[in-house]
């Protein structure tokens, strides 16, 4: 039996080693390569409403300027009216907490009892302080978000100028068509996640005004808003609830908790699939095993980018393939 004799170049040596390499210099700055990501993200969803002010003969510079000031304007309206009202009911909750305390039984127990049990209230000084460092760095995240969203979105019209540079004549075609399909369908997924976000929180508020809740507006806010993560999200809107409710009475708090899984399944079977099929043309199969998928290789984050990252990676598959041509 003869031996055979495997000979390996010395360039598929270079060639192996420099992709080891490179993909351990993306793996070290992977944090970076997600904040540019997401600025990308945002960059094609806000460019259709630059471009229109752009039309009416307003500097990309300063159009770019007041869609953020536009941005600015409704967070800072949205906190000016939310801020009050917790304010308001956070007090009343805190005056009325050792009242309901002494007054609220679980199981025939009254919690004072059941609270000497939670050992778990002894760490909280340094949960706060972790939380703290979070809030922070998540923040500055959200800056160089900003800033990069900035740049991109400044640079957007030197795109075809870029990608003839790097690609050619030919190649700025495909570059460009690809670019074009990218900001459709990350602009339709933005604006389907608004559109969740409004009708969660809506549902939300109704429901909590119905089952009687104080605090019915900020935690239609909160429900609202964590609608952005998903799976996760819906879940600790309805813990958060169920305590909020466990205060007025533990049978306010089974049917707050009720109401929560009655919303996450209607949100995961009628709501979500409709809405990203008719907005993103995404099958309902598909966007549920997106979320898992990216929740599992990554977490939350996973979970927030997994679509967006499947419908840039689809933009570029159509835009190379033959048959977009």
């Amino acid at each position: 039996m003869k031996t055979r004799k495997i000979e390996i170049s010395h360039k598929t040596v270079i060639f192996t080693v420099a992709f080891l390499l490179a993909l351990a210099f993306f793996w070290q700055i992977r944090s970076i390569l997600v904040l540019i990501f997401v600025g990308f993200v945002l960059m094609e969803a806000v460019n259709p409403v630059v471009r229109q002010l752009e039309k009416i003969k307003i500097p990309r510079v300063f159009a770019i300027l007041i869609v953020y000031l536009l941005i600015i304007a409704a967070v800072s309206f949205a906190i000016a009216g939310i801020i009050p009202i917790l304010i308001e009911q956070t007090a009343g909750l805190i005056n009325s907490l050792p009242q309901i305390i002494q007054n609220v039984k679980i199981f025939s127990e009254n919690t004072i009892d059941l609270s000497s049990q939670f050992k778990i209230l002894e760490t909280i000084p340094s949960n706060i302080a972790k939380i703290a460092v979070s809030l922070a760095s998540n923040i500055f995240s959200g800056l160089i978000i900003f800033v990069i969203t900035f740049y991109l979105l400044l640079e957007k019209n030197n795109f075809p100028k870029y990608g003839d540079n790097f690609f050619g004549e030919k190649g700025k075609i495909k570059f460009l068509r690809i670019m074009n399909n990218i900001e459709s369908s990350l602009g339709s997924w933005v604006n389907a996640q608004l559109l969740l976000m409004l009708i969660i929180g809506l549902l939300s508020y109704v429901g909590y005004l119905i089952l009687g809740l104080k605090y019915a507006l900020p935690l239609a806010i909160i429900a609202g808003l964590l609608e952005a993560i998903p799976n996760i999200g819906p879940i600790v809107t309805t813990v958060i609830a169920g305590l909020f409710a466990l205060t007025i009475s533990p049978l306010t708090a089974i049917f707050t908790v009720i109401f929560g899984v009655l919303v996450q399944q209607l949100e995961n079977n009628f709501i979500v699939p409709k809405i990203m099929r008719s907005t993103v043309g995404l099958n309902p199969l598909v966007t549920i095993l997106l979320i898992i998928t990216g929740s599992q290789l990554a977490g939350i984050v996973g979970a927030l980018l997994a679509i967006p990252l499947f419908l840039t990676i689809q933009a570029v598959v159509k835009g190379l393939s033959k048959e977009s041509e």
